[in-house]
């Protein structure tokens, strides 16, 4: 792993001497750039990359510390929003033009062994694809523990409704992904599926071990990992992979010591939050709740009460790890908010005086190298409140989220609110 103590521009460093060369991006200008920076924030880059030239001057100012570019194409990727708010007449932002076949594909943890199974994989992988007629863009080395491979869609959708043509893609994507797994190959299916997704740009540093994210040849794919890895370019501090690893019940401590105290190491991983301002009017939310590690039932019960109580509309709630997310769509002031969220001892109850709004985490939760370790909030029951919700406004842009994440809606008469719902990105230490 790279040594955090080292000195602070040594990325800095490696991307001035290093060019990157962007020839194998198609429609650069077209591509949205993420990095995690120097001080581990996860932050977008707003400007358009057009060539190599602007990716150097951006790489040596900002000195990240791994930098990821989108699958997609987008009509303006320097404002890019949440899915869904592409339909808005008033923004560009979110139409996807094209997306990129990317695959995936590693095996944990990080040894010569593991990349070389993963390797035979990715082989396969493109034997398959090369039969069905697919044109490969590249092959890389992620720079970790396993590859990258990307193909030309060449079988663009013609749909004119960027949202339906979006969604026509994301269907294509599984069709494919289940042809896949019946060949037994192993490949990480929500980074191929995913429409949004961003992946490690090749010739940028691995943060993890140090070496670079690197271009592979066919001719290298198909030789044994051993042969070259040591030609992979990396910082002079970077990891000593190793051979294979030791299976855990043979590792020191089991076998020697079984008092050794193991402090859990924090990571940083990045989530998507829906937020409860709703826009268009003056200073009301919509009800977002939170309820972390409380039993399904005891917190069903405990909303029941809160409808009657509050007269609230009915209750949408989602699972998400150790997490219960409430969502009732009528709108409130914030005074009322803060009630609702004490009363139900919501554990987004401070979030309301200390930020001016609650957030509910309903995106998954990715890891550095944008892998998914936690799924998306799931939509599990509604809490019916068929009286209240014939007599309360709700919020027209919540409505929109619960549509895009394919929420079964009931009728609402009394709406308002702009049709437009606001996400936030934020990265979390657990």
């Amino acid at each position: 792993m790279v040594n955090r103590n080292s000195e602070e521009n040594i990325f800095s460093r490696f991307y001035s001497n290093n060019t990157i060369d962007l020839s194998f991006l198609t429609d650069c200008s077209k591509r949205h750039f993420r990095i995690i920076s120097s001080s581990n924030k996860f932050l977008k880059i707003k400007d358009r990359i057009y060539d190599t030239e602007d990716m150097k001057k951006k790489l040596v100012n900002l000195s990240p510390r791994d930098v990821y570019y989108s699958t997609s194409t987008y009509l303006n990727p320097t404002t890019l929003g949440p899915r869904g708010k592409e339909r808005t007449i008033f923004t560009k932002s979110g139409i996807v033009l094209n997306n990129d076949i990317a695959f995936d594909l590693d095996r944990e943890p990080l040894s010569i062994r593991n990349l070389e199974k993963t390797r035979k994989d990715c082989k396969r992988l493109i034997d398959f694809m090369d039969k069905t007629g697919y044109s490969l863009k590249y092959i890389a080395f992620s720079g970790s523990k396993g590859f990258h491979v990307i193909y030309e869609d060449e079988k663009s959708v013609s749909i004119a409704d960027p949202f339906e043509r979006e969604m026509e893609i994301i269907k294509v994507r599984r069709e494919l992904v289940d042809k896949i797994k019946e060949q037994g190959i192993t490949i990480d299916s929500s980074v191929t599926v995913d429409t949004r997704r961003i992946i490690r740009l090749p010739g940028t540093i691995n943060s993890k071990t140090g070496y670079t994210c690197t271009l592979l040849t066919r001719s290298q794919i198909n030789q044994p990992v051993i042969n070259w890895i040591s030609d992979i370019p990396r910082l002079p501090n970077s990891v000593n992979i190793p051979r294979f690893t030791w299976p855990k019940f043979l590792t020191l401590p089991s076998i020697f010591s079984k008092k050794i105290e193991i402090k859990p190491v924090k990571r940083v991983v990045y989530s998507t939050y829906v937020i409860s301002s709703v826009l268009g009017t003056k200073g009301r939310h919509a009800i977002l709740l939170s309820f972390k590690n409380q039993k399904f039932s005891k917190v069903v019960r405990k909303l029941e009460k809160a409808i009657a109580k509050y007269r609230l509309t009915d209750i949408y709630l989602f699972s998400s790890g150790n997490e219960i997310q409430a969502i009732s769509l009528k709108t409130v002031q914030r005074n009322r908010y803060q009630k609702i969220l004490d009363y139900t001892g919501s554990n987004s109850a401070t979030q309301l005086g200390k930020f001016g709004r609650v957030s509910l985490r309903m995106g998954p939760l990715v890891n550095s190298e944008m892998k998914e370790i936690q799924k998306p909030a799931d939509f599990v029951k509604l809490i019916k409140s068929p009286d209240e919700r014939v007599k309360n406004y709700v919020s027209a842009g919540h409505i929109l989220f619960l549509i895009r994440h394919e929420v079964p809606l009931v009728k609402y008469p009394l709406i308002h609110g702009s049709a437009q719902f606001k996400i936030i990105h934020a990265e979390i230490r657990v």
